[in-house]
């Protein structure tokens, strides 16, 4: 499921995401649910990434980018304790491999890597996902912060009483 979800959050557009509204009354898949999330989340709508995001978590509670997702956007909205519960569970997971992503796409393009056009594409997918697996391991510093920023801050209200 990952290595999709990566696909996803490296090959889609906002064409493809905005299709992603669900129109009938059935729940939709976890998949769908992640990319609902993530568009969210891009375009700074951190309520509705929020309720995507928990929606994920729900049925993957070890989901790495909706727990990204859900620290960021509680963050942003400034509802800190929120983001370090989420931080807390963030940190014990591994970020996604990025590897599998990257070879698939090798594969899958491999002939169009015959053009220079083609060549041009594959270097630009290959860099988004270079970026989308830094901006993991930033997520992941990051939620290490906030969560000693919030150890610091209880250490210091306990010891005030």
């Amino acid at each position: 499921m990952s290595v999709v979800a990566n696909l996803a959050r490296v090959l889609g557009s906002d064409e493809v995401w905005s299709s992603v509204v669900q129109t009938n009354n059935t729940p939709p898949a976890t998949s769908t649910l992640m990319l609902s999330a993530d568009l969210h989340w891009r375009r700074k709508e951190w309520q509705a990434a929020i309720e995507a995001a928990s929606r994920v978590i729900y049925r993957e509670p070890k989901d790495f980018h909706a727990l990204a997702i859900l620290v960021t956007s509680h963050s942003h909205l400034e509802q800190f304790q929120e983001a370090n519960f989420y931080a807390r569970q963030l940190v014990i997971l591994r970020p996604p491999s990025w590897t599998p992503v990257k070879v698939l796409l090798s594969l899958l393009r491999s002939f169009r890597l015959l053009t220079a056009e083609g060549r041009t594409r594959h270097r630009r997918i290959m860099l988004k996902c270079d970026e989308e697996a830094h901006a993991d391991r930033e997520i992941l510093g990051w939620a290490r912060e906030l969560i000693s920023k919030g150890t610091r801050r209880e250490a210091n209200d306990h010891g005030a009483v």
